[in-house]
């Protein structure tokens, strides 16, 4: 979104630097400024400040219209207080073959108080970003529709997937997450009515059916997300992982199957719909170049959970400490912040997650149904490792091989269905 003119807050507006009509453009200077003010964008210029670096947090100031959600042990070490938190829940279900109780703590981010504790005495640029142009002397303009600019030492592109400054290693499209859901005004019947992080048992339709593959989209494994929020209860049907991705609407019909209601009822009595659209496993950052990537424009997402939010927030203060780094020794190089972003073992982490999302791609229902029965059976210390970006590969590893020794046979085969060799080596610690 955009808009016609740039608003300027906090330390703009004690300076009284302005744009007003027919004057010349206003330009304000800093030593960093983060294009997008998302949670990602939000949260390093944060960190900065708190640094007591002097940044710019520059977006169309957009509303947070998505439903976040994260474990709250990947909180930990976060510097937020609870109320950022507007639910949680002590554990959630997950529904395979038969249920399983995740004995881990899960919560809903209240976007408001997210937003409000993370922009916190910002100076905050709102508008649209045209372009951004080197300068003299390493600094470079950030350029916005209105005509005002930001001059800074180090720009940071947090506004998304696809990145929109920054480079990055490649232009392989993504697997998407994608997923309709309705919020609505009570709990669904069943055991829907619980906090449910996955449920990927088969739905048929009012008047029978071949089950979930004859309703919807087919060839594709679906799963059912359900849980309270501000507004009423969230139900969504999802794609864990397609490539190409399935639109939202395409699994309508799915979801009121799984309620039990025709179709043109569930959006009648939405109180509010989500689209969501997810890239998992895009390319990472190319390291040698002048603009950062950081949160989901730079690969954040996981690869196979789709889970970003919280990785940036436990990433936003290491990124903030690399450029405080660098200003405090003159200089600020783009590479050595963003090797804060990716750290080599982290990448290396990476490639083993890209390896699951590959496989989830190739698996069918019921594979799909042993493969997550089988990791959410694994002790809940390595579930935790397993989803989260930061984890050390060979801690990764450690889970995979865990994971591969529990399962059947043929689902062994499945997992090594690439190159067996490669995949051994991919299991080493």
């Amino acid at each position: 979104s955009s808009s016609s003119s740039a608003a300027w807050r906090s330390s703009n507006e004690r300076e009284g630097v302005t744009a007003s009509a027919g004057a010349a453009p206003a330009i304000r200077s800093a030593d960093v400024a983060v294009i997008g003010d998302g949670p990602a964008g939000s949260a390093l210029a944060s960190a900065c400040h708190r640094l007591g670096i002097d940044v710019v947090l520059v977006g169309a100031d957009a509303p947070w219209t998505s439903t976040y959600a994260t474990w709250i042990d990947d909180l930990d070490g976060v510097a937020l207080p609870a109320t950022v938190l507007e639910a949680r829940f002590d554990s959630v279900s997950v529904h395979v073959d038969e249920a399983i109780e995740v004995p881990r703590a899960y919560g809903v981010f209240d976007n408001e108080a997210l937003r409000n504790t993370l922009r916190h005495r910002l100076d905050h640029v709102t508008g649209r970003v045209r372009s951004v142009l080197p300068v003299d002397r390493g600094r470079q303009r950030v350029v916005l529709d209105s005509g005002a600019e930001v001059s800074a030492r180090l720009v940071i592109d947090a506004a998304g997937w696809p990145s929109s400054f920054a480079a990055r290693v490649d232009d392989a499209p993504p697997a998407w997450q994608t997923a309709l859901g309705v919020v609505l005004a009570e709990p669904p019947d069943g055991e829907l009515g619980r906090p449910t992080l996955m449920d990927f048992r088969a739905v048929r339709p009012s008047r029978g059916g071949q089950g979930s593959s004859s309703i919807g989209p087919t060839g594709v494994t679906t799963f059912c997300y359900s849980l309270p929020v501000t507004d009423g209860w969230l139900v969504e049907e999802t794609v864990l992982a397609a490539r190409p991705a399935v639109e939202p609407i395409a699994l309508l019909p799915r979801l009121a199957a799984r309620l039990g209601r025709h179709p043109d009822d569930v959006l009648a009595n939405a109180l509010r719909t989500e689209y969501v659209r997810i890239p998992m496993g895009g390319s990472r950052p190319v390291l040698d170049q002048p603009i950062v990537a950081f949160g989901a424009a730079a690969g954040y997402v996981h690869a196979a959970t789709g889970f970003s939010v919280a990785s940036s927030l436990r990433a936003a203060p290491r990124v903030a400490d690399a450029i405080a780094v660098g200003l405090g020794g003159g200089s600020i190089e783009p590479r050595a912040v963003a090797e804060a972003v990716w750290p080599a073992a982290f990448r290396r982490s990476r490639v083993l997650h890209d390896y699951g999302l590959d496989l989830l791609l190739r698996l069918d229902d019921d594979e799909v149904r042993e493969f997550f029965g089988a990791f959410f059976r694994l002790p809940i210390d390595q579930v935790q490792r397993y989803m989260r970006i930061d984890t050390p590969p060979q801690e990764v590893a450690a889970v995979m091989a865990r994971l591969f020794s529990s399962v059947s046979w043929p689902m062994r085969r499945r997992l090594a269905s690439g190159n067996p060799a490669s995949f051994a080596r991919l299991l080493r610690p």
